[in-house]
This record gives structure tokens, C-alpha cells and sequence, in this order.
């Protein structure tokens, strides 16, 4: 049997772009949770042995808290640049009156 995952790429596709990638907010988080899984996977591996003891579940737990950092300060970049484009369009919709 021959399988074809063009379909289920596609729905998975559409699904990440609706939930992680629509407004700047969105954007700004789900780029810097990526960037901070990155970052934790090079560097916390080394760091997360040294802090904890123990290999495996510290270098997780530090994993899980750099990357939920890097989120929530992606998301505070996001809503900062959304609130500055809201503010640009209401003074320019007050200049035009």
C-alpha cells in the first residue's frame, strides 16, 4: 500500500499557520519559543548536567524553562509591536479628520 502524506502536510500546514502564525503577536512568540529551543538544545545540555546532577531530567527541566522564557518575552515583543501598528493607524486615521 502505497501512502501519500501530501494531504496530512497540508492540514498540518494550514492548522500551525492559523494557531501559531496569523497576527504579529503569533509570530513574535512562536519565533522566539523556536529560537529558545534551539539555544537550550545547543547550550543547556553541558550547563543542565553541571546545575542538577543529573543528565536527563535536568537538562530537560532547563530545556522546558528557557524555552518557555524566550516565549513569554517573545510574546511581550509581539504585543508591544502590535500595540505600536495600532497606535501608528489611530493617528493617522486622527490626522485625516
Amino acid at each position: 500500500m502505497n501512502r501519500n502524506f501530501q494531504t496530512a502536510l497540508r492540514i498540518v500546514r494550514n492548522r500551525f499557520i492559523r494557531h501559531a502564525w496569523t497576527t504579529t503577536q503569533q509570530r513574535w512568540t512562536t519565533s522566539f519559543v523556536v529560537a529558545g529551543l534551539i539555544l537550550a538544545t545547543i547550550v543547556m545540555p553541558s550547563f543542565g548536567i553541571a546545575v542538577f546532577g543529573t543528565a536527563f531530567a535536568g537538562w530537560w527541566l532547563a530545556v522546558f524553562i528557557m524555552t518557555s522564557v524566550c516565549g513569554l518575552v517573545g510574546n511581550r515583543v509581539g504585543i508591544g509591536r502590535e500595540k505600536a501598528s495600532m497606535m501608528r493607524q489611530l493617528e493617522s486615521c486622527k490626522s485625516q479628520q
